[in-house]
């Protein structure tokens, strides 16, 4: 069997990119960052969301599934496009905050003594 010639690895595509390890850490952090604050802020606004139209839903006989179908799966897209400036604010503010914090500890133990 040949090798499909269309087909890169990981390493080659990195290569012909010239990113660097660092690169890719970063990258990897700020990406792990963003998901976990949309995903939690998300979270947040539909649990606020469903408390405060809970009512509405009941008086209106609204029946689970177009609950969660029609009218969740177009909020959480909306939300998530509307927030994602902030977002990305706060993934930037936290996870550089989190690396100054992880290289600023080998100075602490040098200034300590």
């Amino acid at each position: 069997m040949e090798k499909d010639n269309n087909k890169t690895s990981f390493r080659e595509t990195i290569e012909v990119l010239k990113i660097k390890i660092i690169d890719i850490y970063i990258i990897r952090k700020f990406l792990g960052t963003f998901f976990f604050s949309l995903v939690a802020i998300l979270t947040i606004a539909v649990v606020f969301d469903f408390a405060e139209k809970v009512d509405n839903f009941m008086q209106n006989h609204a029946p689970v599934k177009a609950i969660i179908v029609n009218y969740y799966f177009n909020f959480i897209p909306y939300f998530a496009t509307l927030f994602s400036p902030l977002f990305v604010f706060i993934a930037v503010i936290f996870f550089t905050s989190k690396m100054a914090i992880n290289t600023d500890g080998s100075s602490r133990s040098l200034t300590a003594e």
